[in-house]
């Protein structure tokens, strides 16, 4: 079945970088023919800021009026788009909006405006990308939009697993977008091989065990061809690949090697010190692409990614990174 995103929403902050993502937002909903929604939440610690610096508040109708502006300004005028404003913290508002309308993706852009607001605006991403319920796109910096407003076809597509069920969901949506253009869809896995330091001691690795590092490679290419459904060939063109290296540096690598036109991620529900892993591969992976990059939760009932034979890799202890971090 080709993805179709009926209600996408929009939180905006009138930055460039959002009005980016807006552009991407409305170029979606016309190819969907979605519901959009334009948000903006007006961070409380912003607007005491505001009032401290005695910039004045403005009335509701105006304020709404200054985002239709906004809209139209980005392309949108005679698109039928909602507008809202609200006030409060910004990533419990926009994933209430999410909630209450049933989106089916937000999009987002990955920087705010400057100085407090970027610390503050970056961090509502990251919040929305880490909790919400439903795909994230994220609209990079070096991103960008086309000059008529227009979605281009997402061909190829790049789609990171580190084997945990947030990326067998993200597989299931990044092959679902691809249908839509009979996309050529490159299925990524890092390896991240163990670094062994000439320091230690000789006792550290006994000189017994000779480590066959392609051991490590060919599991992780058979893990990644068991995880695609039966169906993907006739629905996209996959293929599979292994890489060596950190996580972010290979995402960021192929994607530029290969031109992708979207990175697609799972980003693994991990509990009360989810705030502190995360960042360092999602992070500089939506900061640093070129393209956009469509982030995908799993709760804990999420399906697994397809079992696989053990071998010599388990022995030896998993060697991999987690994308999910």
């Amino acid at each position: 079945m080709v993805t179709t995103f009926r209600r996408v929403l929009c939180p905006v902050d009138f930055s460039a970088h959002s009005e980016r993502a807006l552009r991407h937002a409305l170029a979606t909903a016309r190819r969907h023919e979605s519901a959009l929604t334009v948000l903006h939440v007006e961070d409380v610690i912003l607007g005491a800021a505001r009032a401290e610096l005695h910039l004045g508040a403005q009335g509701e109708d105006e304020s709404v009026e200054e985002l239709r502006d906004f809209v139209n300004g980005a392309g949108g005028e005679g698109q039928n788009v909602k507008v809202l404003m609200t006030a409060g913290d910004a990533v419990r508002g926009i994933l209430e909006q999410a909630t209450h309308e049933s989106s089916d993706l937000i999009v987002m852009g990955t920087r705010g405006r400057s100085g407090l607001a970027r610390v503050i605006l970056g961090s509502v991403t990251e919040g929305v990308v880490r909790q919400s319920a439903c795909p994230v796109m994220t609209i990079p910096p070096a991103w960008d939009p086309p000059a008529a407003n227009e979605l281009e076809p997402f061909d190829p597509i790049l789609c990171a697993s580190d084997f945990s069920p947030a990326c067998r969901k993200a597989l299931d949506l990044a092959i679902s977008m691809g249908q839509e253009a009979d996309a050529r869809l490159i299925l990524l896995h890092a390896l991240q091989l163990p670094q062994f330091d000439a320091g230690l001691p000789p006792t550290a690795v006994p000189t017994q065990t000779h480590i066959d590092f392609s051991e490590f490679r060919i599991d992780a290419l058979a893990r990644l061809e068991r995880g695609l459904p039966g169906d993907a060939e006739f629905r996209c063109r996959p293929e599979a690949v292994v890489v060596d290296g950190h996580p972010a540096d290979a995402i960021l690598q192929v994607a530029h090697h290969e031109n992708a036109k979207l990175i697609v991620m799972g980003v693994q529900a991990r509990g009360a010190f989810d705030r502190l892993l995360f960042g360092s591969t999602t992070r500089w992976v939506m900061q640093r692409a070129i393209c956009p990059v469509l982030s995908v939760r799993a709760d804990q009932a999420a399906e697994a990614w397809a079992a696989w034979q053990p071998s010599f890799h388990e022995t030896v202890g998993a060697a991999t990174a987690s994308f999910s971090e």
